[in-house]
């Protein structure tokens, strides 16, 4: 099942041993941020469609499996390092000096985890 394998790369301890990435890859690191960023997206909209369409409940297997993915992004909980997955990204891109001091991975992950809590509320 995809979750289960998610969940198990996401017990994966992080590890970066460059301080900063040369600007070539970051270009790279930033463009495959985007791209999983908007993929998560293009799927919760896929799921948002179907909600439309079928108004599934709050006892639905869509409803937990959303529940399930918020508390993995959100909480952490969701894993034994006790690190939001929010978290860890925040650690890992931070390591690698692409985004700077910016706060753009804490921004967007955040607006997708409200994107998932507005996306559960229409089970109700």
């Amino acid at each position: 099942m995809l979750c289960s394998d998610l969940l198990i790369e996401l017990e994966k301890p992080l590890s970066s041993s460059t301080p900063h990435l040369p600007e070539k890859q970051c270009q790279v690191v930033k463009k495959e941020y985007h791209e999983f960023l908007a993929s998560t997206v293009q799927f919760l909209h896929e799921v948002q469609e179907r909600q439309m369409l079928w108004h599934w409940g709050p006892y639905s297997p869509v409803f937990n499996a959303l529940v399930w993915m918020q508390g993995l992004w959100a909480s952490r909980q969701a894993n034994n390092q006790n690190r939001s997955f929010i978290e860890q990204q925040m650690g890992l891109y931070s390591a690698t000096g692409c985004f700077g001091k910016s706060q753009e991975v804490l921004r967007r992950d955040v607006e997708l985890v409200e994107y998932m809590n507005d996306l559960i509320d229409t089970f109700n």
